[in-house]
């Protein structure tokens, strides 16, 4: 089943009240013939009733039946639909309170210490999301205050081999924070990327 939207979940609110409108107009059909669900609709001889319209109460009761229990099942959606929407909601608010954290973790270094030159298709580097040109703020514990050479670089990727490294990297102005898992792949290194020292230029 898709994940619901708020506008599919309002649309299912609409129909149970379209629905719940048409069981009161019939309902009314009913008390207009002052009869019920479950009263006789025919005399102590065994005729039709002359006081109601038979056939209108008739029609009348088999759609309340079909109505109500249509309502049943609707409710149900519109329930199970405001629970996904609001766990959705809860992921979601999960999502963004754990970037908020790493981009708070990384606040002393939102000036690039290095850079992507290049990624290998199929790479590590390439799994973990990592573009072309891509700016490091944050490569694990590594920050630009703490940044002296790409051998830093190289001493985290040897110690992290098949463990996650957080990255958080500048693309079009915009802060994206990686998992990076260092490894053995079918081509050269542990990465699959070309990593540079970040210019002045570039900062």
């Amino acid at each position: 089943m898709e994940h619901p939207t708020r506008e599919m979940t309002l649309d299912l609110i609409a129909s149970r009240e379209r629905m719940e409108d048409e069981l009161k107009t019939l309902m009314e059909v009913l008390k207009s013939n002052n009869v019920d669900l479950t009263e006789s609709l025919i005399d102590q001889e065994g005729f039709p009733r002359s006081d109601i319209d038979v056939f209108q109460v008739r029609t009348a009761r088999h759609r309340i039946i079909c109505l109500k229990n249509d309502l049943k099942g609707m409710t149900k959606q519109i329930e199970d639909s405001l629970h996904n929407l609001h766990q959705q909601q809860r992921e979601g608010l999960g999502l963004l309170n754990n970037i908020s954290s790493l981009l708070t973790e990384f606040d002393e270094g939102t000036i690039p210490f290095a850079k992507i030159g290049a990624v290998t298709e199929g790479s590590p580097a390439d799994k973990a999301g990592l573009k072309c040109e891509d700016l490091i703020l944050g490569f694990g514990s590594l920050r630009s205050s703490s940044f002296q050479n790409l051998q830093d670089v190289a001493r985290i990727v040897q110690h992290s081999i098949n463990r996650d490294i957080s990255l958080c990297v500048r693309r079009s102005d915009k802060i994206v924070p990686l998992k990076l898992v260092p490894k053995p792949w079918t081509g050269q290194g542990l990465l699959g990327c070309v990593i540079l020292p970040c210019d002045n230029v570039d900062r």
